[in-house]
């Protein structure tokens, strides 16, 4: 059987505040876990407890997606003007599925928000927009009208990384090139977790725990570029690679 994985979807309004909302999830995230032999659930917007818990108790892994940005206060700073698409409900949901995991040891692995979400979640810090904060910041955000599948720059892996060997493809490499489509990044890492790759100026662009089974942070999209590059899909074969070996939580 494949490993059901959970991802975490948004909630958006059809026409209007008081319309009926519907949740959406990029059909991008779902193929790639089917490349790697794994099956996608979709998990809503839900900050009751009692309801998440039976939908994760069945999962092997959890993916945190990428989409708008985190509150500010979550991690004890004032909000700027620079704010996109905030999502209290999604903030919330997102939290309380990150800690689970990370408690649970289940596989976790989180894709630009998500790797916000994840270190949040560890009590790390983010950068609410790089180019106001980061001197001499690269453009890590080129537009909507960018092509997705097109790498923007190039990261630093750290040696002796998870991540390094992941994208080596069993064989650590130095650096890779990724897209790029962000205006935010983790600040200062969770005590918890490791710096595993870097922008050139510095922005964090990996984050793992060694203490995990398989928990993996990259700022980039690998989704967008997994269908052509399978330096990238490798991220997933490996996720979904651990998934398989754990069973759902709530199994005996």
């Amino acid at each position: 059987m494949r490993p059901l994985i959970g991802v975490p979807c948004h909630g958006e309004y059809e026409d209007g505040a008081d319309a009926p909302r519907r949740y959406v999830l990029s059909r991008t995230y779902v193929e790639c876990v089917r490349r790697a032999g794994g099956a996608v659930v979709t998990i809503p917007s839900c900050t009751d407890p009692e309801l998440l818990r039976p939908i994760y108790s069945g999962l092997s892994g959890l993916l945190l997606a990428g989409g708008g940005d985190l509150q500010p206060h979550l991690y004890q700073q004032q909000a700027t003007a620079k704010l996109i698409s905030v999502d209290p409900e999604r903030d919330e949901a997102e939290l309380l599925l990150a800690r689970w995991a990370m408690e649970d040891d289940l596989p976790l692995f989180a894709i630009c928000r998500g790797i916000q979400v994840l270190n949040v979640a560890l009590s790390g810090t983010l950068v609410q927009d790089i180019s106001a904060e980061v001197p001499g910041a690269l453009v890590h955000n080129p537009g909507l009208d960018a092509p997705r599948r097109r790498a923007q720059h190039a990261v630093a892996l750290a040696p002796g990384s998870r991540l390094s060997t992941i994208l080596g493809r069993g064989r650590p490499v130095p650096r890779v090139e990724v897209n790029s489509f962000h205006h935010q990044a983790a600040g200062e890492a969770a005590p918890s977790l490791r710096v595993s790759a870097r922008a050139p100026n510095g922005v964090i662009e990996g984050l793992e725990c060694p203490d995990r089974t398989f928990v993996v942070g990259v700022q980039w999209h690998p989704e967008e570029m997994a269908s052509t590059d399978p330096v990238q899909q490798a991220l997933f074969d490996a996720f979904v690679a651990a998934c398989t070996l754990r069973r759902p939580h709530g199994s005996s």
